[in-house]
């Protein structure tokens, strides 16, 4: 009987989500395409490289862990490889994190209960986002931005270490151990480029979708203070824009990240096993923690805030040299290191 009226109510919503597509497709058309000029603009030049270095990074044969992969161990008590998944998460942003969790799992490079912690905490606004289009773009402060890319990275590590205590008693993956594959680079690489096109389309789908759902609600009758919450539960960026003058509420909006994110990294969540309970739990703690941090960063480093909103402008992290060069660098120390550690073995 239950599931007989969750059939009809799905069946109601969806007659009324197309008589809403119907009555209002000028809205949605805008909608659409304020969201290709998005993908097209920003999140395809920003997202698409680091994605493809993310599956490079996977594609790697493990190896016996460093003075870095110790220290990751002690810290967040996961395996080595785990670490090249936080690090390349805080540093790209949103859905690199769960993707490269769901791919080391995949490679047998951490259990199942490792993917899916480490899954709760390696998902953040990187730098691109912080620093250039939300501190930058809307406050006209970079130095604001840091604060909360600073607030939002600390929020992910307080996570992360607090999980790890709770599971200091599970056993770890011993990945390092099963080093027996070779590493071709040209093979990795197509690899690589291939999950990459399939992941960019996916993530754009959803900013389409979910950029035509709040030309919608903004034509509601909805009054202003509940449409600004709603928009920032339902995406970061319209979130923000809500509200210029807050940085403690833009940390926080970082933080949790919006349905959105959630939508776009859910298929690597199931491929972990991660219920959307726990996903949705962890990202607003990481949400209050980064509210709360980015408050404490401001009383610390005073910082001048803008009395009324600027227009938001992106700037794909792939266009900021100092960035660029630090994630390549870091990439290069990290296979330097692979390999060092092969030829000691």
């Amino acid at each position: 009987m239950k599931e007989k009226i969750r059939v009809k109510l799905y069946a109601l919503s969806l007659a009324a989500t197309g008589i809403l597509c119907l009555c209002f497709s000028s809205a949605m058309k805008q909608g659409i395409v304020k969201g290709l000029d998005l993908c097209g603009s920003t999140l395809i030049p920003s997202l698409f490289p680091f994605l493809c270095l993310c599956a490079l990074a996977t594609a790697l044969p493990p190896q016996p862990p460093g003075l870095l992969g110790r220290g990751f161990r002690a810290l967040f008590h996961l395996p080595a490889a785990a670490g090249k998944v936080l690090f390349t998460a805080l540093l790209s942003g949103y859905p690199a994190g769960p993707l490269m969790c769901a791919a080391l799992l995949e490679r047998e490079q951490i259990t199942p209960k490792e993917a899916r912690r480490l899954s709760l905490f390696a998902c953040a606004a990187g730098p691109s986002f912080s620093v250039v289009a939300i501190g930058e773009g809307l406050c006209g402060s970079k130095s604001l931005g840091v604060i909360l890319l600073a607030s939002n990275v600390l929020a992910q590590l307080l996570i992360g270490i607090v999980l790890g205590l709770l599971a200091r008693k599970d056993p770890l993956c011993q990945g390092d151990k099963l080093y027996s594959e070779s590493f071709d680079f040209s093979t990795a690489l197509c690899a690589a480029v291939e999950k990459s096109i399939g992941a960019t389309l996916s993530i754009c789908a959803y900013v389409l979708l979910f950029s035509a759902g709040l030309e919608l609600l903004r034509l509601s009758p909805l009054p202003a203070a509940v449409q600004q919450p709603l928009s920032a539960v339902l995406e970061v960026t319209n979130g923000c824009v809500g509200y210029p003058t807050n940085p403690p509420v833009h940390s926080a909006i970082l933080g949790f990240g919006g349905l959105s994110i959630f939508f776009q990294v859910k298929k690597y969540l199931l491929k972990t096993g991660t219920s959307s309970v726990s996903f949705l739990l962890a990202r607003s703690c990481s949400a209050g923690l980064s509210f709360l941090l980015c408050a404490l960063l401001l009383r610390l480093f005073p910082q001048a805030v803008p009395t009324m909103a600027r227009e938001i402008t992106f700037e794909g992290l792939s266009y900021s040299a100092p960035l660029c060069a630090v994630l390549f660098f870091a990439f290069a120390a990290f296979v330097l290191e692979n390999k060092r550690s092969v030829r000691l073995r």
